[in-house]
Parts: structure tokens; sequence; C-alpha cells
């Protein structure tokens, strides 16, 4: 079972929870915290993924797998064409 925490959001943060939770959106203040490291943990795997897929593109034109474009018109054009 997990173990209670204590921790101070300070008062801009302590005044949002509150509100979520006035207004209706969450049950609780536990719900809302909840939500919020949720949506960190989410973004946190997106950009993990993200520097992967950039490690590989860079890994790629390393590798002279990339191709030049004259212009971004041509390179916009080429990517509407894909698929």
């Amino acid at each position: 079972m997990a173990r209670a925490k204590t921790f101070s959001l300070g008062d801009n943060y302590d005044g949002i929870l509150s509100d979520l939770v006035k207004n209706g959106r969450f049950g609780t203040e536990t719900e809302a915290v909840r939500a919020g490291i949720r949506m960190l943990a989410d973004y946190e795997i997106k950009m993990r993924s993200l520097r992967n897929d950039i490690q590989a593109a860079d890994a790629e034109i390393d590798a002279g797998l990339g191709k030049r474009y004259a212009n971004g018109r041509d390179l916009f054009n080429d990517v509407m064409n894909e698929g």
C-alpha cells in the first residue's frame, strides 16, 4: 500500500488545486495530483520516444542516408506525397 506523502505546493498551486476540486473537476485533491503526475509521466514517455527518434535520425544522417532538399517547398511536397 502506498504511504502518505506530505509536501507544500505554495499558495498559487494550492489555490489551483482547491479550485479544481471546488469546481467539480476532481473529487479530491489527491485525484487532481494523481492526474497531474500521470500527465507528467506521459509527457516524459513521449519525450524519451522523441529523443530516441532524433538519435535514430541523426545516426541515419551520419551514415549518409539523409536526403537533401533545395528548399522548404520541396521538402513539404515530398512529405505531403508520402503514403
